[in-house]
């Protein structure tokens, strides 16, 4: 029993189930278009949501299959990677690999998901074994390919729901992915040093913490930009503004202290950075992130609300 559970657990390191998060970013554009009471609408994207998982599982097992060996070598990579340990065999991971792509293409057969969709798929596995095989040994551009993978997950909802793409949605998107990754990166050079960082990946050779530093101010500024200007231009285009749509101008500041409070915690403790979804557990985060939230619903669906009742 006790040898099943920890088989369980290493399966699901593996899948690297705690980075399913990022797929989240499939809802972004559903919440953004004011359909959230077309219930209609639940099941497709929890579907896709999981196909998501699946292909990101996908992308993880690849690439662990392809470094076992380099993996080995490192002690931290060692105790994380059930395949580099040997907690998980080969042959384990490809049946998994057949599982998933499996489950895949039974879904989007079954369930008949548009071409769209299809697409934001294909490129989500394209665009992991494009980084993992060749641009993660080029500076600057390991950042932008990481960065698309986030896109592709919003877009793929947009895709699902047969929503209009906003350019809001799809600049801001990626500026938050740039904005994580950055991050990431300095939380690894903070955390392992220069030296480790390169023996970690190689490309840190070519980044600095000062460099990064000017980088994720950079691109903090064009995010905290991006968003206020969304809900200034959301305003304007109103046909009958109400207090209802103008009180997301509220959500402005609290966008400002997300940002001021991430950017915090990666630069104090930049084993956050290297796990993002730490930093939910952070009660700064939890409280702006929950009145953003709400201040967004309230403004975006409280008029609807009341035209339903």
């Amino acid at each position: 029993m006790l040898t099943m559970l920890k088989t369980i657990v290493n399966i699901l390191r593996l899948l690297r189930v705690r980075q399913y998060y990022k797929n989240v970013m499939i809802f972004v554009g559903f919440f953004f278009s004011k359909r959230l009471f077309e219930i209609d609408l639940y099941f497709p994207l929890i579907v896709g949501f999981i196909l998501l998982c699946c292909a990101s599982s996908f992308n993880y097992i690849i690439n662990d299959l392809r470094d076992i060996e380099k993996d080995k070598l490192h002690a931290e990579k060692l105790k994380k990677k059930p395949l580099a340990s040997g907690a998980i065999k080969k042959p384990l991971a490809f049946i998994l690999l057949i599982i998933l792509v499996s489950i895949i293409i039974i879904s989007i057969v079954i369930f008949k998901f548009n071409i769209g969709f299809i697409f934001m798929i294909i490129l989500i596995i394209i665009t992991g074994q494009l980084y993992n095989h060749l641009l993660k040994n080029y500076a600057f551009i390991d950042i932008l390919i990481l960065s698309t993978g986030y896109l592709w997950r919003a877009l793929a909802g947009c895709m699902l729901i047969e929503q209009f793409v906003s350019p809001w949605l799809f600049i801001a998107i990626f500026e938050i992915a740039v904005f994580l990754t950055i991050a990431k990166r300095k939380g690894d050079l903070i955390y392992l040093g220069k030296e480790k960082a390169v023996e970690h990946k190689k490309i840190y050779d070519q980044y600095s913490l000062k460099l990064l530093d000017q980088f994720h101010v950079m691109v903090a500024s064009a995010l905290f930009v991006t968003y206020s200007l969304y809900l200034i231009d959301r305003f304007k285009l109103l046909s009958n503004p109400t207090s209802y749509g103008y009180i997301a101008i509220l959500t402005i500041p609290i966008s400002l202290y997300l940002l001021l409070r991430y950017m915090y915690l990666t630069s104090s403790k930049p084993e956050i950075a290297r796990s993002t979804e730490r930093a939910f557990l952070d009660k700064g985060i939890i409280i702006a992130g929950v009145l953003l939230m709400g201040i967004l619903f309230y403004s975006f669906y409280f008029e609807i609300f009341l035209d339903l009742i």
